[in-house]
């Protein structure tokens, strides 16, 4: 076997051992949102689901094909952030034409990724791929299959769909004479198939579904004009320790635009630097370092590159700043290193299992101040529709109102309702949609506390 393949497969054997003793976090949107698509709920008619459609679907076909369980959701994340691995390698192999560099780049991905929150699958992790595998396609100048992966990343998350518009807008730009003449050259209608690709079905499926209206609202209009009006929703405020991993991770890019003879010297570096820097638009609006996965994968590319043409007696510069970033999070990683999963902890299978017992299988139940994998762990389903206890969906004006009026038509037998935190009543464990608060005790009586803490209500029978 080839040397660098040996070396190839040796660093993606290291990552996975990272990734698998690491600290794994099952956010529980990643459970929830594919299990009530898979028990007849639609996505933006009977339950709240501000993302494109992709990652939730996928989800869905796997659960169905493998089973619902942790163990399917920790083997796809994982999947999925190898095959980020490879691509890291492919593109900077692809930008540098040395495989040297391609696995220098692959070292940095592979230390780096797992301890920077990226143990988990989100919307931010799962679009790393395909807008690797796009830039990729785009140095080959393959504008089909260029234009297919960052179509994809957009309809995984919102965000994603920025690099597509930004390569169209420069295509567009860069003939923009060619423009002007009748018809479009072959190589631009190639690029606007991705778009077609996943959103005539899409359109077909919300029409079908009568659910055009909420994939609109939830995916577009809400996240653009509400969201960020709502208190403590925009967090960016890292602290001086974010800020200066932060800065090492974007040395790399520093390098580049300082270096602007050679930057503008290659169209390659140039288009990696450019696309590096709109990656940096996917922290906002919480800064948190798996919503930089995509930044982090670009640099990591743009890494290997540096040290292998800066003098020699800089070559220590790089190579040290990846230390200092383990020597930064060491007692943070101490701390994680084979502990239990978030989200699923014993505790809360403990909880879901009363939730199961106590509520009955054909019985809706809602979930007050819960997060949502306790539908999954119980397995039980809330009344429709159905959003997360977060205060930018309930706050919206009407939401409360129009989800009373639905539920009043087939409401839940049962209410576990988690006492607050203590705090600002928009904060994260401690916000109470208080329309649907009133209602519930109007509507409902507290039976018992099944955990301190945690009350179980009751529907009571109307006289």
């Amino acid at each position: 076997m080839n040397r660098n393949i040996q070396i190839l497969l040796l660093l993606l054997t290291f990552h996975f051992l990272l990734l698998a003793n690491l600290q794994f976090t099952a956010w529980p949107e990643m459970l929830s949102y594919a299990y009530l698509k898979n028990h007849g709920f639609s996505l933006y008619k009977d339950m709240i689901h501000p993302y494109p459609p992709v990652l939730t679907l996928t989800l869905s076909y796997l659960y169905k094909i493998f089973g619902l369980n942790l163990g399917v959701l920790k083997a796809f994340s994982w999947t999925v952030i190898m095959l980020s691995s490879v691509c890291v390698w492919l593109l900077t192999r692809e930008i540098t034409k040395r495989d040297s560099i391609a696995l220098m780049s692959l070292g940095v991905y592979v230390l780096l990724q797992p301890i920077l929150e990226g143990n988990m699958m989100w919307f931010d992790i799962a679009i790393v791929p395909p807008i690797l595998l796009g830039v990729y396609f785009l140095f080959r100048q393959n504008l089909f299959w260029g234009g297919f992966f960052l179509a994809l990343a957009g309809f995984i998350k919102q965000t994603g769909g920025i690099f597509y518009l930004v390569v169209l807008g420069w295509l567009i730009w860069r003939d923009k004479s060619t423009l002007l003449r009748p018809g479009l050259k072959k190589p631009y209608i190639s690029f606007l198939f991705g778009p077609i690709i996943f959103g005539i079905p899409l359109l077909i499926k919300l029409i079908w579904e009568d659910a055009l209206m909420g994939f609109w609202n939830w995916v577009v209009y809400y996240p653009s004009i509400y969201w960020s009006k709502f208190p403590n929703y925009v967090q960016m405020s890292p602290e001086k320790l974010d800020l200066l991993i932060v800065g090492i991770i974007l040395f790399p890019l520093f390098t580049l635009l300082i270096n602007k003879k050679k930057l503008w010297k290659d169209k390659n570096l140039t288009v990696l630097s450019g696309f590096t820097l709109l990656s940096l638009i996917s922290v906002y609006p919480r800064f948190s370092f798996f919503h930089l996965q995509t930044t982090l994968a670009l640099s990591s590319v743009a890494f290997g590159f540096i040290v292998f043409t800066i003098p020699n007696k800089l070559k220590i510069l790089p190579i040290a700043s990846v230390g200092i970033i383990y020597l930064l999070l060491w007692p943070q990683l101490r701390l994680e290193w084979n502990k239990e999963t978030r989200f699923y902890t014993p505790e809360d299978q403990m909880l879901a299992q009363e939730i199961s017992t106590l509520v009955k299988k054909d019985e809706p139940v809602f979930l007050q101040g819960l997060h949502s994998s306790f539908y999954v762990q119980a397995d039980r389903l809330p009344p429709k529709p159905w959003g997360d206890n977060f205060g930018w969906y309930y706050e919206i004006p009407n939401i409360q109102e129009e989800t009373i009026k639905k539920w009043e038509q087939n409401p839940p037998e049962t209410i576990v309702w988690r006492i607050p935190e203590p705090g600002n009543w928009h904060d994260l464990g401690t916000y109470e949609p208080q329309k649907v608060v009133v209602w519930i005790k109007e509507n409902y009586y507290k039976e018992k506390e099944m955990k301190p803490g945690v009350w179980i209500w009751r529907r009571k029978m109307k006289v």
